[in-house]
Order: C-alpha cells, then sequence, then structure tokens
C-alpha cells in the first residue's frame, strides 16, 4: 500500500521535468492525480503514460494565472475525484531566465509575468484548494519555491522576489489554515538538472555548483518529488509553515570552503 493512498493531488506545471517527475512518483504511492499545464500535448502524455500504466489521472490545460482556471481545475478535480487532499503548486516561470537579469534591466512587463506565475497563480490555487481540503477534512499544500528566494543573486530578480512572496503566503496560509486541518510547506530546490541533461550539461556551471555544494553533485528532479511527496502524506502530519531547502547544502555553505577543499588548506588555530 503506497503513502498516499486513497488521496487525490493536483500538480501544476505537470509537464515539466520536476512536475511530471512529480506526477509519476505520487502516482506510485497511490494518489489519484490532476495534471496541468499550458502545454497541452505534453501534459496529455504524461497523463496518459500513467493511465497505461494502471493508474487514475486527468489533464487539464489552462492558464493558472486566471482566476476561472484555477476554480475550474479544482472544481474539475472535486467532480471527478470528489475530494482534494494534495495541491503541488509546482508551476514556474523560469523560461522568463534570460532576459531576467538585474534590478535596471528589469521591466514592469516582465516583472508583472514572471510574478504573477510565480505567486498569483500559486494564491488563486490554494484560495479555491483550501475550503475543498477542509470539507474533506483537511489537506496539504506543497509551493515549490526556489533557493534563489533566499540570498541575493546578479539575474533572476523578478523571478527570486516572487519565489520570495510565495515563501510568505506559505506561512500565512499555513497560520490561517491549520486549525482547520490544512498544512502548507514550501520547498526551496538547488539546481535541479533532468537526467536527460546531465551528459550535456555545460562543464563550467557544474564546476562552479558542485564544490560549494555539501552533498556534491547536481540536483535530480527526484530528489525535489521525494520532498513533494513527505510533506504531502501523513509522514509530515505536524509539519507545517516551513521552507525546506533541497539543494545539496549549497545555502548552508560558507563560500570559502569549496576553495578551501581544493586547496586543501590546513585546520585553523591548531597547535603545533
Amino acid at each position: 500500500m503506497g503513502l498516499l493512498e486513497g488521496k487525490v493531488a493536483v500538480v501544476t506545471g505537470a509537464g515539466g521535468v520536476i512536475g511530471s517527475d512529480t506526477a509519476r512518483l505520487l502516482a506510485q504511492e497511490g494518489a489519484r492525480l490532476v495534471l496541468t499545464d499550458l502545454a497541452t500535448s505534453r501534459v496529455d502524455e504524461i497523463a496518459g503514460e500513467l493511465t497505461e500504466a494502471g493508474h487514475e489521472a486527468v489533464s487539464v490545460v489552462g492558464d493558472i494565472t486566471a482566476e476561472e482556471t484555477a476554480e475550474s481545475i479544482i472544481g474539475r478535480t472535486m467532480s471527478t475525484f470528489g475530494r482534494l487532499d494534495i495541491l503541488d503548486n509546482n508551476a514556474g516561470a523560469t523560461y522568463l531566465s534570460p532576459q531576467d537579469g538585474d534590478l535596471l534591466g528589469t521591466t514592469r512587463e516582465l516583472w508583472e509575468i514572471s510574478t504573477s506565475i510565480n505567486v498569483t497563480a500559486p494564491m488563486l490555487l490554494c484560495k479555491h484548494a483550501v475550503p475543498a481540503m477542509i470539507a474533506g477534512g483537511g489537506g496539504s499544500i506543497v509551493n515549490i519555491s526556489s533557493g534563489q528566494s533566499l540570498r541575493g543573486d546578479i539575474r533572476n530578480t523578478a523571478y527570486a522576489a516572487g519565489k520570495g512572496a510565495l515563501n510568505s503566503l506559505t506561512q500565512h496560509i499555513a497560520v490561517q489554515y491549520g486549525p482547520q486541518g490544512v498544512r502548507c510547506n514550501a520547498i526551496a530546490p538547488g539546481l535541479i538538472v533532468g537526467e536527460d541533461r546531465l551528459a550535456s550539461f555545460p562543464a563550467q556551471v557544474k564546476e562552479m555548483f558542485e564544490p560549494n555544494c555539501s552533498i556534491q553533485r547536481l540536483g535530480r528532479p527526484r530528489d525535489i518529488s521525494n520532498a513533494v511527496l513527505y510533506l504531502g502524506s501523513d509522514l509530515s502530519s505536524y509539519v507545517t509553515g516551513q521552507v525546506i531547502t533541497v539543494d545539496g547544502g549549497i545555502t548552508r555553505q560558507l563560500a570559502t570552503v569549496g576553495p578551501s577543499r581544493a586547496m586543501a588548506l590546513a585546520p585553523i588555530n591548531t597547535k603545533e
């Protein structure tokens, strides 16, 4: 029996690398799924793959930054499965990264598009999911944030700001609806690379990241999916309002550690 047997989950951005892997893992653990994305062919493909494997999954295509779409996704979930236990707000505006630079280069248009995907869409889905969860006795919301929301950087200004707002939203929902049985947590991933991209991933980026992680490898989609599974299951029944980093330790390691390891520096302040 899986950890999510009998539970119903909505996964946004389900056509992407992390979203599709999360959908597969939740299905394997017994969840019935509503998968949503903007990309029709990809999300239909994932739902079809899961159905062929004997799981229950339906796909909904739409723009989740529109409230009517968010409402219809939750409505479809209730009409199809009769309950909602898990909402995985996985969709994000990573595709804007090439244009999302420093503050002075940030246009209002880019800011509004980025934040509408990264924080407005999750807010709308939460707004319509919470009543459904309360009606069913409770539930778990998992918001996919970013390690960039926790530290400063020279790029991705709009993206990081939106994810920072998502962290705050997470805590407010946890406090407001915890008494009704709704938990809300966020996951802040580090650099995640799909298995199919590992061989062709730029070596200089890999060399920049790996020494600065305590676990010296790049993140995989399954690292995030496992965290979603934990937070969506009853294993985390006493966990709420948290922003959990899943980044190999990169946001907990001093910037000097990587170079120190490379130079094999001797311990400081040791006696002769």
